[in-house]
């Protein structure tokens, strides 16, 4: 597990840099020591179910953009290349453990981990990103230059490859293995790597207006919830049978956001937070309630699915503690809260979380259905 140095402070994190400025953190994780290696990451590349690309530029300023699965690396890692995959914390306990570390910032706000292994003096080139990012050092080091946000000419390499024309920076610093950059959203940047290096960006995610309102009304036809139509029963002649009232438009405008604003609109926005794409479950046959109460009583364990980041309102009923993964809601009776803090936040489940009898049964209830889902499985 890794934990971030105890001269970083949280609050003053939050207070002056979170959205607002970028930050340096010398020897962030301390004594760090690489949890993957080029070689597993290229392994990683060529599964079929994992997003990867290799950026690279040769000596005439050719960029090129390869799309994994790779199956022959010789050929696309030519020049100066960058091998970049996404949602590693997926697939590796350690890199898993690595997004832990930041759960300061909510699970869901946070998006997952890519890793780069980047050759002497590659690098993606100077652009921006609409995303929180933390970037740790690992192996070898990488010269950043960080500078202020403002209106940057885009320009296109290569049609798969989004950069800026340039920036002044205001930070050009060397990364070492267990330092660490903080860039907020629409800071430019550009990262080159001074000799073979692996980076590993936390990156961080927050919906748009469209990407709310679509997922909103597509939860809500989905659920068949009974939408009001507009109506003016005191309508009265317009000056213009082309004229649009400012009544006319205040109602229009009030039915969105009685929309937006009701009860079920909230279950619409949970299922949003939580959404993230996680593999569908292949368990083959479902466990029952007692054979998840057999395995812990035989010295078993349940965990959470890698990359799973669970989530809840904390505004909750006083029957029911409801929680939601991956865009789906799950209750349990109120009296199992706390517990179920605890499990969401990952702890492994042994032996020892059953309690009396009542919750028993209702702890068993839920963990064999999350583990059905695919979110929890059995360790034995």
């Amino acid at each position: 597990m890794y934990t971030l140095s105890s001269d970083f402070d949280i609050a003053t994190f939050l207070n002056e840099y979170w959205q607002k400025k970028p930050l340096v953190i010398r020897q962030g994780l301390t004594a760090f020591s690489d949890p993957i290696d080029e070689n597993d990451l290229a392994g990683l590349a060529q599964e079929d179910d994992v997003d990867s690309r290799i950026v690279s530029v040769h000596d005439d300023e050719q960029w090129h953009v390869y799309h994994g699965p790779f199956d022959d690396y010789n050929t696309v890692c030519q020049g100066k290349w960058t091998l970049l995959v996404q949602g590693v914390d997926r697939y590796s306990d350690d890199i898993n453990g690595l997004m832990e570390a930041f759960n300061f910032i909510p699970y869901w706000r946070m998006d997952d981990v890519m890793i780069s292994y980047a050759v002497k003096g590659a690098g993606v080139g100077p652009h921006t990103d609409q995303y929180d990012v933390f970037l740790i050092q690992g192996k070898g080091k990488r010269a950043w230059q960080v500078g202020a946000p403002g209106n940057y000419t885009p320009r296109y390499p290569h049609k798969d490859l989004q950069q800026i024309a340039g920036f002044a920076p205001q930070i050009d610093v060397v990364l070492e293995p267990g330092d660490i950059l903080y860039i907020p959203p629409g800071w430019p940047h550009d990262g080159q790597a001074l000799e073979d290096c692996l980076t590993y960006s936390v990156g961080f995610r927050a919906p748009d207006q469209h990407q709310i309102l679509q997922h909103v009304t597509d939860e809500l036809t989905a659920a068949h919830c009974q939408p009001v139509r507009y109506s003016d029963p005191n309508l009265t002649q317009p000056r213009h049978p082309g004229m649009i009232s400012p009544t006319e438009v205040s109602t229009l405008r009030e039915m969105i956001i009685d929309l937006i604003s009701s009860p079920d609109s909230d279950h619409a926005l949970m299922s949003l937070l939580s959404m993230q794409h996680l593999p569908e479950s292949d368990t083959p046959v479902p466990v029952t309630t007692d054979e998840v109460r057999t395995l812990l009583e035989n010295g078993g364990e349940i965990i959470r699915l890698l990359g799973c980041k669970p989530v809840f309102n904390e505004n909750q009923n006083s029957t029911n503690f409801t929680f939601y993964v991956n865009g789906e809601a799950f209750h349990t009776p109120k009296v199992l809260e706390q517990v179920m803090w605890e499990i969401l936040r990952g702890a492994p489940i042994d032996e020892a979380w059953l309690g009396n009898s009542e919750e028993q049964e209702s702890l068993l209830s839920i963990l064999a259905l999350l583990i059905n889902k695919g979110y929890w499985e059995m360790i034995s």
